[in-house]
């Protein structure tokens, strides 16, 4: 056995430089770790900014796209955008290229049947575009510089982001309330005995009239009424109604001002003065013309032309608008001159005027009307103030100034006799309601037409014809001392009684139930606030159309609705304007023209249609709960409501809310509430309930129609407790019969217009409260002033509106 016998530090040393060398065997995965690491950092960072990069991208892509459907929305700026926006991004200091990204537009739309929102693309091309899907791609091995030492790679990295028009449902409801043309009242208060509001200075100064023009001329109007703009335009700038009417569809103006010169030296005939026409005072009485009260031998045989040295013309025309009359006092004496004996058939003064001097009716006075003979005098004698047609705002009033009227039956048969029988009672103080049957419109009894009442000039003294004393045994023609009262505007035939007739809202408030035949001002006319509102809502209406691609939009008005198919108080607006959807053409036509004639510029209606009840036209009284309930029905999804109007487009009853889109109503109005709607609710769960409120255009009479449409005082506890509840209705939650979710609550937003709107604010202020809204009523809700600011502010205030909150959105 061998034993070693070295002692111990004779025993093998360590090599030298193993532990370096282990070192840098060790060093070289470390360092590789710590690259990937700090590359790892990187891909992170980078992942990042691609990701922002795709959702920039896809934003701006969205924001792109607008409504405008002529110019395919705005389609094809969408990727250049896009790309601009790429452009300006980087990744880890790189900046990124047009080439990095690929676009895809499509639409975000609701499907039916799943009540759900889906991206698609393209998607329906009956649906704008509303959505964008931005993908960017980077090479990630570009970037890590230590990686690429150990020959690490990775896979391109890539970001996906779409952005949408977030959708929304809006109700635009809009008062249509009589208030909403009290700018334009020829004569004030509206309903009771008138007084002028016309502030246009020129006016008959001549007879009778040269002491009447306080009567003629009003003074500035008490507020919240403004003063007239029906032949002048106003201090604030309203244009004059008198130019809102045409010959025909293509233009051409209707009536024509005469000379100013007209009020003192009127065209025609010109009524006698005092002392045979030699005085400088207009006489009263025939007894002040000849000097006596018994009989005048050379007046009874030559009548006026014996004191003015000219033919008796039978006609006085007035200046600017006033058109022409044949009534003056004292009436010639020569039968083929004599105003009363021609037109209604006697020269017995007591069957015309009673003892108080107020004209009677022709059922009252026991005369006939000679409606030949009149409508040959305003045809033949002297100018003509009328053209040979009337339309305006696609309703044709009549095609032909007719030459008899067949009174046989009433009304007459014949439309343009109708309505020229209807325009000349109405110049002559009375209207017509039945077989025999007539209403005093312009004598003390009532004042309802012109600018009111006849006036007292002098003495007032009628006397019958058979009481008549005879002198030299001669019966004078009348009693020369006779007086009666003395007409404002009445026995005028020309523009200004024209227009107004045809805007009468004192006598259609006050004569019921044949108001229908009043109130038919176009829809286009400038009647006062209502035509400024209309311009700013048209200029709400084209942003929307403009900006908000996947919004859909219900128009919807409001007066006074019918509570039943026969329904003759003049009541309307049962269904909506517009249905929801995205019609925003049909939405500014029916701003101006009646519904029938909607889309279809070429069609017309006549006064006497049932559809010119329907004419956007300011008319009725104020109810707020109806059109709400009409709102309920627009945001509700219960098909059964798409097809329930089977006349009228899907949905005109409601039903094309979409389960999902964010509810908001806009509310205008320029009243205090004052009238009550209410109607059976059916309760069908979740978006699916409705209000018993649907019409059926082709069969009225099975329609839905609201009860308890009564008129109340401003503001009234019971009217404003009915609104509360129906707006606490649509602004309850979803999982019960409301449009509120947690994410997207029920909006409503009020806008008080005109003069009268701050007697809205209060019950405004409740309803935006119930609705969600709780900004009070800030000052640009609160919209008044000229019409250039009203219009202005009208549009901005509903931009305002629909600009809050998010409109653009990020949904992947």
């Amino acid at each position: 056995m061998i034993v070693d016998t070295l002692p111990s530090d004779r025993r093998a040393a360590p090599r030298r430089g193993f532990s370096a060398v282990l070192l840098v065997v060790l060093l070289i995965p470390v360092l590789a770790c710590v690259a990937l690491a700090i590359d790892l950092g990187l891909l992170a960072a980078a992942r990042t900014q691609i990701s922002d990069a795709a959702d920039a991208a896809a934003m701006a892509g969205a924001r792109t796209l607008n409504g405008v459907s002529s110019s395919n929305n705005n389609y094809a700026n969408v990727v250049p955008n896009m790309n601009s926006v790429i452009q300006s991004n980087s990744v880890l200091g790189t900046a990124l290229t047009s080439s990095q990204l690929t676009a895809n537009i499509g639409r975000y739309v609701y499907n039916t049947s799943a009540q759900q929102f889906q991206g698609q693309f393209p998607g329906p091309s009956t649906s704008n575009w509303s959505l964008v899907q931005a993908t960017v791609t980077a090479n990630p091995n570009t970037l890590m510089s230590f990686s690429k030492v150990f020959n690490i790679t990775v896979p391109n990295m890539q970001a996906t982001a779409a952005a949408a028009h977030r959708p929304r449902d809006i109700c635009l409801i809009v008062d249509f309330s009589g208030s909403m043309r009290f700018g334009s009242l020829l004569g004030l208060p509206y309903s009771g005995d008138r007084t002028s509001n016309n502030q246009d200075t020129l006016y008959p100064a001549f007879g009778a009239y040269s002491a009447m023009g306080s009567d003629l001329l009003a003074s500035a109007a008490t507020s919240p009424y403004e003063n007239a703009n029906i032949t002048t335009t106003t201090s604030d700038g309203r244009a004059p109604i008198v130019q809102d009417f045409y010959t025909s569809s293509s233009g051409g103006a209707a009536f024509t001002a005469q000379p100013s010169s007209y009020a003192t030296t009127p065209g025609g005939d010109n009524y006698l003065k005092i002392t045979q026409n030699k005085g400088s005072t207009y006489a009263q009485t025939l007894s002040q013309i000849v000097k006596t009260a018994g009989y005048d031998s050379t007046f009874e045989t030559k009548g006026y032309k014996d004191y003015t040295g000219t033919t008796f013309n039978k006609y006085t025309t007035g200046p600017g608008y006033y058109g022409k009359t044949f009534y003056v006092w004292p009436p010639d004496p020569l039968a083929a001159n004599d105003w009363r004996q021609l037109y209604f058939g006697t020269n017995d003064n007591s069957k015309l005027w009673d003892s108080s001097g107020n004209f009677q009716t022709p059922s009252t006075g026991g005369y006939t009307v000679n409606y030949t003979a009149i409508l040959n005098w305003l045809t033949t004698v002297g100018p003509n103030p009328f053209p040979s047609r009337l339309q305006s705002g696609r309703i044709v009033y009549y095609t032909a100034i007719p030459t008899t009227i067949n009174t046989a039956t009433w009304p007459p048969t014949d439309l343009n006799q109708r309505f020229w029988k209807d325009y000349i009672d109405y110049v002559l103080g009375f209207m017509q309601t039945g077989t025999g049957s007539y209403t005093d419109i312009s004598t003390n009894a009532s004042g309802l037409s012109g600018y009111g009442n006849d006036q007292t000039w002098g003495t007032v003294k009628i006397t019958a014809k058979a009481s008549i004393a005879k002198v030299g045994g001669k019966t004078p023609y009348m009693n020369y001392t006779d007086n009666p009262q003395r007409p404002l505007l009445s026995f005028w035939f020309g523009p200004l009684t024209m227009i107004d007739f045809l805007g009468n809202y004192n006598l259609w408030y006050s004569v019921s139930p044949n108001c229908s035949r009043y109130c038919w001002w176009p829809g286009t006319c400038h009647e006062s606030p209502m035509y400024e509102c209309k311009l700013g809502l048209q200029a709400a209406l084209e942003d929307m159309n403009n900006n908000h691609p996947n919004d859909q939009v219900s128009l919807i008005y409001f007066s006074t609705p019918a509570s039943t198919s026969t329904d003759t108080a003049g009541n309307r607006f049962n269904r909506v304007r517009v249905g929801l959807g995205q019609n925003f053409s049909n939405m500014e036509d029916s701003l101006w023209y009646p519904p029938a004639t909607v889309g279809n510029s070429s069609a017309t209606v006549t006064p006497y249609d049932s559809n010119n009840i329907e004419v956007p036209r300011a008319q009725g009284g104020t109810c707020y709960a109806y059109p709400l309930m009409l709102a309920y029905n627009q945001f509700s999804s219960n098909t059964s409501l798409q097809t329930y109007n089977t006349a009228e487009p899907a949905g005109d009853a409601g039903g094309n809310g979409r389960v999902g889109a964010q509810k908001i109503l806009i509310f205008e109005t320029d009243g205090a509430p004052n009238t009550t709607a209410s109607a059976n609710f059916t309760n069908g769960g979740s978006y699916k309930s409705y209000y018993n409120i649907r019409y059926n255009s082709a069969s009225p009479g099975s329609s839905d129609y609201p009860s308890g449409v009564n008129g109340y005082g401003d503001n009234d506890p019971t009217v404003t407790s009915q609104i509360y509840t129906v707006c606490n209705q649509l602004a309850g939650s979803s999982t019960g019969t409301g449009f509120s979710t947690g994410s997207k609550p029920m909006l409503i937003h009020c806008l008080a217009f005109g003069p009268l709107g701050p007697n809205a604010v209060p019950t405004l202020a409740a309803m935006q409260s119930i609705g969600n809204v709780t900004d009070g009523m800030p000052a640009y809700k609160q919209i008044n002033g000229d019409q250039a600011t009203i219009v202005s502010d009208l549009q901005t205030a509903i931009a305002t509106i629909l600009q809050n909150g998010v409109q653009v959105s990020l949904i992947q």
